[in-house]
């Protein structure tokens, strides 16, 4: 299969994947206008924003009991769910998407009890979660307590990013890492992405710079290099950016281990792990919000990537989730002055539509300050 057929292969997902931000009810269930990421978003008075809840960190893995007989699960399908994304997140936790992965928790006499079974304190708190990266946050915090002192110093700069606190990287950097005379190319690559979703955007390609100068026939290394030079290359670097990308890209698609050319950039072996250039396949093929879902599901983690979907959300009568993206983007991401200043927008405009100068008062007060601080 070439590569322009293999791009443009229908791609559908037989169900609706779960949005990443808090879901607004239209009460009145009137088809909501299109307008843009600038312009006032709709909202009946009713509707409300709500931050994220902060994860409550688990007990110890080696102190949770075999089996909790008091819980009764809703489902052997939510079970099965929970059990999937309980290897998931131990593989994204060690950055590994094929490793080998063997759990069995047993009580004292031997018994072996399925993950959600075993867990089931923890899979309850999973079950009122609907964000896919909000619940591997959840699991994220669980396996912390076990494996976070097994990780490498790579591992631990991109387990934050990938968890949305890049902050908590940075300092993790500065105080284990700033010391070191030379950086392996696995940490030039995580550091690149760390600068990336901080959106400085030249210490990025300082950092990927050196690795592709030392390692110039990695993988990883190539795709991130062929990122941040795609973001701020000139000329001629932006066409060695496309060179490097799908020199990679084409692997993937060699392996036939995919339905479509957006399963290349989710978490498997050897895949391209660019939020930049999965932002830009979506675009240029027109992508449907189903499958700018889909994507969305892996890069939760990158502010551009996520405002571009609030845009794509607002240009297709999606009005009232771009809103709840942007508000939780700002939230999230306090540096990003763009997103700031387009909440700002929707909300002075939204207080005009509803002749309420209070809405969203504790928010806008927040986003406010924020943006101050980049002033």
């Amino acid at each position: 299969m070439g590569l322009f057929d293999f791009l443009f292969k229908i791609f559908k997902r037989k169900e609706k994947k779960q949005t990443n931000e808090v879901t607004f009810e239209n009460d009145t269930q009137e088809e909501m206008t299109t307008v843009p990421i600038n312009d006032a978003i709709p909202v009946s008075l009713e509707e409300t924003i709500t931050p994220l809840t902060e994860v409550t960190t688990p007990p110890f893995i080696e102190d949770r009991p075999a089996v909790s007989e008091e819980k009764t699960f809703t489902s052997n399908e939510d079970g099965k769910r929970f059990d999937l994304e309980f290897i998931e997140a131990f593989r994204r936790f060690h950055c590994n998407p094929t490793l080998d992965v063997h759990l069995t928790p047993e009580d004292d006499r031997g018994n072996v009890y399925p993950s959600h079974q075993a867990y089931g304190d923890l899979f309850k708190e999973w079950m009122d979660i609907q964000s896919k990266w909000d619940r591997m946050s959840l699991l994220y915090h669980f396996w912390d307590q076990s494996q976070f002192e097994k990780l490498e110093d790579w591992q631990v700069i991109e387990r934050f990013v990938k968890d949305r606190y890049s902050k908590k990287a940075l300092q993790y950097f500065e105080e284990k890492m700033s010391d070191k005379r030379q950086l392996t190319r696995e940490e030039l690559v995580s550091l690149s992405k760390l600068h990336r979703v901080l959106l400085n955007n030249p210490a990025a390609k300082d950092y990927i710079e050196t690795a592709y100068k030392n390692h110039p026939d990695d993988d990883a290394v190539k795709v991130e290099y062929a990122t941040v030079l795609h973001i701020i290359g000139n000329h001629s670097e932006k066409e060695l950016s496309h060179q490097l990308f799908h020199e990679v890209l084409d692997k993937k698609i060699q392996k036939n281990d995919t339905d479509s050319v957006f399963d290349c950039f989710r978490f498997s072996e050897g895949y391209t792990d660019s939020s930049i250039f999965a932002m830009l396949y979506l675009m240029n093929t027109e992508a449907d919000n189903d499958t700018w879902d889909y994507v969305a599901e892996e890069y939760y983690y990158c502010p551009v990537f996520r405002y571009e979907h609030a845009v794509q959300l607002a240009q297709t009568d999606n009005s009232l989730r771009a809103l709840a993206k942007l508000t939780s983007l700002s939230q999230e991401f306090p540096w990003f002055r763009t997103a700031l200043e387009s909440t700002i927008g929707n909300i002075k405009s939204m207080r005009k539509q509803l002749s309420n100068p209070d809405f969203m008062e504790q928010e806008f007060q927040e986003f406010q300050a924020s943006l101050k601080k980049l002033q």
